[in-house]
């Protein structure tokens, strides 16, 4: 990230006359209603899909009701699965805090450090990740699960850089599903940004998406994702991205066949709790993503939301309408500059005075924090490479009497659907709704021309939603 204005905390952006997003007062009480239910965990049993749904579940009350004439079943209850949370648990913090200590007990990674020490240094640091994936490797050896190393060079000032990004590659059960990324990078720098002797321990920046982007590597290692899964520790992120520059140009888009990129997530400071002047957001993490409010980052930013905020109710995730905190950059600018969809994760509140110095240590970094905060991005990982394709061909039509009917493919193997639906200017969707029977294709009412753009979801026979189809204009859909 860069050493140049930093972010506002979030209590400041609270008390801006200008708000988080720029919603509407219904999207706001859209936004409080879901987190009071997910705070709270007392949510009712649903009307549909109810056996596959646990009673833990957020509810959402939509604004603008479906008609009493819908053909099929409805609710404004989100289905879940309830064996979602047994895989969080798995989940170590001893294994996060060991691997944040690990990286930074090295001094620096500072990307002029020592290359070849293998007690401190850039060197030692790549090393010992490289470690961790074959290890992870080792541990399935009934699984095509692939590391390796990707050099490259750059130029940085007045030296020549040297440096390597490490990759592992985790194969889905269907080669056609396409490939998600969590990205995480491995350098420091210290107070003098060119001084790579001065200590950098880099514990919460960026040893805690390290350690978080291993630790999920681990649990899912140990599944059968349908999406392929790469996990890439970027170097140089520090000097300006250059290893996930690097990593997108010359081997993401160097791929023929293409590789078809569902999206990316980037863990950068996700171990700490503590703001400024001794504030604390202990239950509050960011989620970045690039504008327009139709850009593939943002799609896969609400989709994240829309799942991170149905399982997981010890931390709220609030969306900003930002690709970065201003000022600042993050790995996954690389990827949204090239078109790609790609998301950032980041603690809720930081402390300046613990960034790119001797101060960033261990002692930075809350144990729970970074636990609760690496289930957060384990659930919304886990339920979009295992759940089931999105529905395709879906269209709205009008018939001579003007009612309005919404229809879509059948989905094999689903329980049901997600109806989402989105007014121009909302960072949220504003309405969610779940239809049961994996044999329905069609459902009647007359209000969804009072919003602007649609998509859908699948959700599978244990009640888990999958990835999200790409948002339509519902205006483009009615036209003759």
């Amino acid at each position: 990230m860069s050493r140049t204005d930093h972010a506002h905390s979030v209590a400041d952006q609270r008390r801006d006359p200008k708000p988080f997003f720029d919603l509407r007062a219904g999207v706001i009480w859209f936004c409080l209603t879901l987190i009071s239910a997910a705070c709270n965990r007392t949510a009712e049993p649903p009307v549909t899909l109810a056996a596959r749904v646990s009673t833990s579940m957020p509810t959402i009350t939509p604004r603008i009701q479906p008609s009493a004439t819908s053909p099929v079943g409805f609710s404004s209850v989100r289905p879940v699965d309830p064996s979602v949370s047994a895989i969080l648990e798995e989940v170590s913090s001893a294994r996060l805090v060991e691997s944040v200590n690990i990286l930074a007990a090295l001094g620096t990674r500072h990307v002029l450090s020592v290359q070849d020490d293998p007690n401190r240094g850039i060197g030692a640091a790549r090393n010992w990740i490289q470690a961790q994936f074959e290890s992870i490797r080792e541990s399935h050896p009934e699984k095509q699960i692939e590391v390796w190393l990707q050099p490259f060079s750059y130029q940085w000032r007045i030296w020549e850089i040297a440096a390597q990004n490490v990759i592992l590659r985790l194969p889905g059960s269907d080669p056609n599903a396409g490939i998600y990324i969590i990205g995480a990078h491995y350098d420091s720098i210290g107070s003098d940004p060119f001084n790579a002797n001065l200590p950098a321990p880099g514990a919460n920046d960026n040893g805690s998406g390290v350690a978080g982007m291993l630790e999920i590597a681990r649990i899912m290692a140990g599944r059968t994702p349908r999406h392929t899964l790469l996990f890439v520790a970027f170097s140089a992120e520090e000097t300006g991205r250059q290893g996930s520059l690097a990593f997108v140009n010359d081997y993401l888009r160097a791929q023929r066949p293409p590789l078809d990129l569902k999206g990316m997530i980037n863990l950068d400071m996700i171990g700490g709790e503590q703001g400024e002047r001794g504030t604390r957001e202990p239950r509050l993490m960011r989620l970045f993503s690039g504008e327009p409010n139709t850009s593939p980052s943002r799609q896969f930013a609400r989709q994240l939301w829309l799942v991170v905020n149905s399982y997981i109710g010890d931390m709220n995730v609030v969306m900003q309408p930002t690709e970065d905190r201003e000022g600042r950059w993050g790995d996954q600018q690389s990827f949204t500059a090239v078109g790609y969809g790609a998301v950032r994760f980041i603690q809720g509140v930081e402390n300046p005075n613990l960034q790119h110095n001797q101060w960033d240590t261990l002692e930075a970094v809350q144990e729970d924090y970074l636990r609760r905060a690496t289930r957060t991005v384990l659930a919304g990982l886990l339920v979009l490479t295992e759940s089931l394709p999105a529905p395709s061909g879906f269209s709205l039509r009008r018939d001579s009497a003007g009612t309005v009917s919404l229809n879509w493919v059948v989905v094999d193997g689903a329980g049901g659907y997600l109806v989402l639906l989105r007014t121009e200017n909302s960072i949220l969707y504003d309405q969610v709704l779940t239809l049961n029977g994996g044999s329905v294709n069609r459902l009647e009412w007359d209000r969804f021309d009072q919003f602007q753009y649609i998509s859908m979801m699948s959700v599978d026979s244990a009640g888990r939603a999958g990835a999200a189809s790409p948002e339509i204009m519902i205006s483009r859909l009615l036209s003759p």
